[in-house]
């Protein structure tokens, strides 16, 4: 309950410092659309005698100055009850138009989020600015720094403004970790400063002078980061396909890709000739484990288990240093070395994503191929190409990071007769660091 109660005052002291300004506002607002004609006729028809005492409620307070009525307005406003939320549901559209409202102000909180954090990182040039106008002064005692006097009393108004007291050493650690984030800025970090965490201020505040430390991350990540986000969008409109990972020349070029190549990091298709499907549903009757397609299972993971999908997260990782300089595993690098390797850790059964290519059934070995979990079954892999097709093969004895396991497929509802496909996951066996 210490953490409640300290929320508490926090939550009340940020909606009444401001109260004057939000009243302001929002009565400006309304004086702007008294000002549109006919549509404000229309809007003061549509009013309430609620909603018009009220804003008489606000006009009243508002000219008294009484912050504690103005602060008790803004809190029954927050606690109001949602007209979007209250409906009877009746109907599916309605109950999904609620689940859209949902995500647009999860979109929206996102944005506001990112936004603030952006704008964070320009708060130092705006001490910067401010320090310009501000008369010759003494310098300070105590230890050295490369900022001004008229920076540091600048940077002294500013964070006070923004809530974290006026303690020295407070001042002297938020006035340097601004000037961390404007530097970051200044150099491009935008992945880190956009999706900075709780973890990252707590560590940086401490120590704000490993900029370089911060800018050799951001060169080993700059490429990876830019690549999942256009993983991401892609995956929001439905595209599985990984040819996103895939657009630039330089990196077909390291993957010595032909140009009418079939790239893609979820088909499992049986082979065009439908021949080898019908002979191995003659001769097998193997029994379907899942009733989901590849690109659900790619979205929310096996057996839905979200928290246990890094599938996204694999990525390819290019080596830019001489290849005396960087390594993987114990193996020298080579500059024109791609690896495949997830960004983040990966634990034992965590799902990495499905191992693309065309199912054959023949007694005769495709060129390249993985053996299946039955006679002459074989997922051939060498049209179809992903990432995972790029993983090192173990040889034997040799430990693997990963397993390859087949599941039976029928997509059809409540039908477990007969296999539509079969699919290939692709699963942890070990902990896995970042870019291992």
């Amino acid at each position: 309950m210490t953490s409640v109660t300290e929320n508490w005052a926090k939550c009340n002291r940020l909606l009444a410092r401001p109260a004057l300004e939000a009243a302001q506002e929002r009565l400006g607002q309304f004086e702007q659309n008294k000002s549109h004609g006919i549509q404000a006729d229309l809007h003061q028809m549509n009013m309430t005698g609620e909603k018009r005492a009220k804003l008489e409620g606000l006009k009243h307070a508002l000219a008294c100055h009484d912050i504690r009525e103005l602060s008790r307005i803004a809190l029954q406003d927050l606690l109001s009850k949602p007209a979007e939320l209250m409906g009877e549901f009746s109907e599916e559209s309605d109950y999904e138009n609620a689940m859209k409202h949902i995500e647009k102000e999860n979109a929206d909180d996102t944005r506001t989020q990112l936004r603030r954090l952006w704008k964070e990182t320009y708060y130092w040039r705006m001490i910067q600015q401010r320090a310009k106008m501000i008369g010759p002064l003494p310098m300070s005692s105590g230890r050295k720094t490369e900022i001004t006097p008229q920076e540091k009393l600048a940077a002294e108004r500013l964070i006070v403004a923004m809530g974290h007291g006026d303690h020295r050493n407070t001042i002297f650690k938020w006035r340097s970790y601004l000037r961390l984030l404007s530097d970051l800025r200044d150099r491009g970090t935008t992945a880190f400063l956009l999706c900075r965490t709780s973890e990252f201020k707590a560590y940086f505040f401490q120590h704000p002078k490993e900029l370089d430390t911060l800018l050799s991350w951001n060169k080993v990540y700059e490429f990876p980061l830019r690549q999942l986000r256009l993983r991401v969008i892609a995956e929001e409109a439905n595209d599985f396909s990984g040819k996103s990972d895939i657009e630039e020349e330089w990196l077909r070029d390291r993957l010595h890709a032909p140009q009418n190549m079939r790239w893609g990091d979820h088909p499992s298709a049986w082979d065009q000739d439908s021949t080898e499907y019908e002979n191995f549903l003659a001769d097998h009757s193997l029994k379907p484990t899942s009733g989901k397609s590849n690109t659900y299972v790619l979205r929310h993971g096996i057996k839905a288990q979200f928290g246990r999908n890094m599938a996204i997260y694999v990525s390819f990782v290019p080596y830019e240093e001489e290849p005396d300089k960087r390594t993987l595993g114990n193996k020298t690098a080579s500059t024109e070395l791609l690896a495949v390797a997830p960004l983040v850790a990966v634990a034992p059964g965590d799902f990495l994503g499905i191992f693309p290519g065309r199912l054959r059934y023949t007694g005769q070995k495709p060129t390249r191929a993985i053996r299946g979990p039955v006679p002459n079954l074989w997922l051939d892999h060498s049209e179809a190409i992903g990432k995972l097709n790029k993983m090192k093969v173990a040889k034997a004895g040799e430990m693997t990071n990963v397993c390859l396991a087949w599941k039976g497929v029928n997509e059809v509802k409540g039908d477990k007769s007969f296999c539509q496909y079969l699919r290939v996951l692709v699963i942890a066996t070990r902990h896995i660091l970042p870019f291992d």
